[in-house]
């Protein structure tokens, strides 16, 4: 059979997408550059939660910094709207080469670089009270811990999100596929006329 009559649901396939694991192909680009859009704006809409909150502490212990947050906040909940209004506006993923990144592409690589951040930050607190150069009065104490919570909670967000949706790209994909028909019907058609003029990246599997 040759590749331009090959359907989609053939390139869906689940045996045939474990037999091809490690294989590229212009489905897998497209599931993982998918992720990578939607797990940007979820990003930016956690950072603007979390400022949102670290502005609502700061009303309470510092309130000339809680303007600041506040405007950080509403300035990433922009752009998070922003990139999801164009999202929703591309019917079908780029199939360009993702965007490389830093961000662990695991959850359970994202829980090792959280775990080494509350552990680092804990640390220097427990350093900081025990040099005795620190006063550890009840505000201190609290700001302490009001510190290691954000900072674990920003680590936390920035780095599970794009983890978790790397990780399970091609699973969100599929569904997104199952769920919009003119992004199913594009890609069948996709399937049936695709030609890599190099011969070396078919369209699936997925």
């Amino acid at each position: 059979m040759s590749q331009e009559t090959r359907s989609l649901d053939y390139w869906m396939s689940p045996q045939l997408s474990e037999a091809g694991q490690g294989t590229g192909s212009i489905l897998r680009r497209m599931a993982l550059n998918d992720a990578q859009s939607r797990a940007t704006f979820l990003m930016l809409y956690f950072w603007c939660a979390w400022l949102a909150l670290v502005a609502l502490a700061l009303a309470f212990t510092a309130p000339g910094g809680a303007p600041y947050a506040v405007a950080g906040a509403v300035l990433t909940g922009g752009a998070a709207g922003a990139l999801q209004a164009r999202r929703r506006g591309r019917q079908v993923p780029t199939s360009r080469h993702p965007a490389s990144s830093r961000a662990p592409r695991t959850v359970r690589g994202a829980w090792t670089g959280i775990t080494l951040v509350a552990v680092g930050s804990c640390g220097l607190i427990l350093a900081l009270a025990l040099s005795g150069n620190a006063s550890l009065s009840p505000g201190s104490v609290t700001g302490a811990v009001l510190g290691v919570f954000f900072l674990v909670a920003f680590f936390a967000g920035t780095l599970l999100i794009p983890a978790w949706h790397i990780e399970n790209a091609a699973r969100l994909f599929r569904e997104r596929i199952g769920q919009e028909p003119a992004l199913r019907q594009a890609l069948e058609e996709m399937s049936r006329t695709h030609s890599d003029p190099n011969g070396r990246m078919q369209f699936g599997p997925l």
